[in-house]
């Protein structure tokens, strides 16, 4: 006759069969996994200031021309030709206009400038949800997903260690942000230093969030000076602006301007359109699509520049072209709005982006820039060097098609300042205050005020490589007031100068001898005269 067990030993069993399920999750991982993904790990955000951007951050640009991705500057070999098209991930965006137009739409086409001219056939895929898009590119083309994918340089930074088992490359840049990106404020917000205390939506760890942290740290502030409210995607984020819930909003077009204009004193605090070198879109192609078909990679390159050209040459065409192939363009001026929010770099442009001493701005410094701040605020652990997360060999490569084009790898000026800056009643976007060391009754520049401008101001140019930048010279209230107005004018003028040694045009600078009249502390100690000896920058747009 069986024995049943008694209550306390049917407990018995169930404890000791819970102690063996838990011990087999524990020893296989899965309880880690399980709890990873219930209870994620809060890593303690750090605070985001003007340091953390540009050639002042530690190990911007230091990589050298030629050590750039997997072989260096070695010539493309090597490998076979694909036997299907190259398949492209793209979203509803104007940037791809150089592609679209050398493709002659988004299917491969055998009488596109890809096909004839180049050998190639692509095909690019229109995949707006941002995770559908990371893992058509985990799945690749072979397997019904994509060789190559859109990115930002500072989101690229941020995503970088998820994708590293695929060796991913960046190898090349399709466009620059140019008003596609901007701040919503509202009326009672005139610049950044407003933002202080409050409440800001944009979606998390984006090229939003990236803008945001920038234009605040640069306006003296830091991201722990506003309250964020984090919203599932960029159009969130301009509604609830719109609704009325939040002060301020970073969005992109045309969703940031309509919330812009349809809320009660609403208006644009900075975009891209003066924000001109901070928000780059790339392609980034998988390690074994290189590995294998480098002739195909290199002609893409090749075919897209051409597209650029292309566009560049008949704007009109292009924008039917948008519109017919993007999902979401209703008007052909809704395609020409998009094109004018967006700059299509050449092969020359291209050259000089991807090389640390081409650009002021350069895939580098961002790159470097945007990694240190995704760290800082705790969304990634662990960094990688810029120069091992592209190949430039492809774009190098391309230049047989291009035999006109600059190889020197020098940027060219393109912002011209023949007009002189907007009145000083115009309010600027920002102000940058730096303290710069002059001998007394002195406005030479030594060694060190000219280091300290380097570090941080010449960024800061030539981020905002549409604005004009206004010096403002200030000093303390010992001496008389006309020789202390006169001496910071002067000082003011020696850095503008020195700034346009760098490279921009003297007239982007305006210069201002404010002496002791603008203080920002008392002159009745030493520590309050010597924050009153001080530079201003503000930013300020045309």
């Amino acid at each position: 006759m069986a024995r049943q067990l008694t209550p306390l030993g049917r407990f018995l069993f169930v404890v000791a069969g819970l102690a063996l399920l838990g011990y087999g999750l524990y020893k296989y991982g899965v309880l880690a996994r399980l709890t990873s993904v219930l209870a994620p790990e809060k890593r303690q955000e750090g605070t985001v200031s003007r340091d953390d951007f540009g050639s002042g951050s530690a190990g911007g640009g230091t990589a050298s021309a030629t050590s750039t991705g997997a072989g260096g500057s070695a010539p493309v070999g090597g490998g076979s030709r694909l036997k299907r098209p190259i398949k492209v991930a793209i979203v509803l965006w104007g940037g791809y206009a150089g592609g679209i137009m050398a493709n002659g739409g988004m299917l491969p086409n055998p009488a596109s400038a890809f096909s004839k001219d180049f050998g190639v056939q692509v095909e690019m895929l229109q995949i707006d949800d941002f995770d559908k898009s990371r893992d058509a590119f985990r799945a690749g083309g072979d397997k019904g997903g994509v060789d190559v994918m859109w990115s930002t340089v500072d989101a690229y930074a941020l995503e970088y260690g998820g994708l590293s088992k695929l060796n991913p490359k960046a190898i090349m840049q399709y466009d620059w942000s140019r008003g596609g990106d901007a701040i919503a404020v509202d009326r009672s917000i005139k610049s950044v230093a407003d933002l202080r205390g409050k409440r800001l939506a944009c979606a998390e760890a984006t090229p939003s969030h990236y803008f945001a942290l920038y234009v605040l740290t640069q306006g003296g502030l830091t991201n722990r000076d506003v309250n964020w409210v984090f919203t599932s995607s960029a159009v969130d984020a301009a509604n609830v602006f719109k609704a009325g819930k939040v002060d301020a909003a970073v969005s992109w077009s045309p969703d940031v301007y309509v919330a812009a204009r349809e809320r009660d004193g609403g208006h644009i605090l900075a975009s891209t359109k003066e924000a001109t070198n901070l928000i780059a879109d790339i392609f980034v192609a998988r390690g074994d699509f290189l590995d294998q078909h480098p002739e195909d990679a290199r002609r893409f390159v090749a075919g897209w520049l051409r597209g650029v050209e292309m566009v560049k040459k008949n704007p009109d065409k292009a924008a039917v072209l948008l519109q017919k192939s993007l999902t979401g363009v209703n008007t052909l001026d809704d395609a020409k709005g998009m094109l004018d929010d967006v700059k299509l770099p050449d092969y020359a442009e291209n050259r000089a982006f991807f090389s640390p001493q081409g650009s002021i701005v350069n895939y580098f410094s961002i790159y470097q820039s945007a990694q240190n701040i995704w760290r800082k605020i705790g969304k990634i652990s662990s960094v990688s060097a810029p120069q091992n997360t592209v190949d430039t060999r492809y774009l190098e490569g391309a230049g047989e098609f291009f035999p006109g084009a600059s190889t020197t790898e020098a940027a060219r000026p393109e912002f011209e300042f023949n007009k002189p800056a907007p009145r000083a009643s115009v309010a600027p976007i920002l102000t940058k205050t730096v303290s710069i060391y002059f001998p007394s009754g002195a406005s030479v520049l030594d060694e060190n005020a000219k280091a300290v401008l380097d570090t941080q101001v010449v960024d800061l140019a030539a981020t905002f490589g549409s604005a004009y930048l206004r010096v403002s010279g200030n000093t303390d209230n010992v001496g008389s007031h006309d020789a202390n107005v006169r001496l910071s004018r002067a000082r003011a003028d020696a850095v503008a100068q020195y700034l346009a040694s760098k490279g921009f045009e003297r007239n982007k600078f305006d210069v201002v001898g404010n002496g002791p009249d603008k203080p920002v502390a008392g002159n009745d100690s030493d520590a309050g005269r010597a924050r009153n000896r001080r530079t201003d920058f503000e930013v300020i747009p045309r």
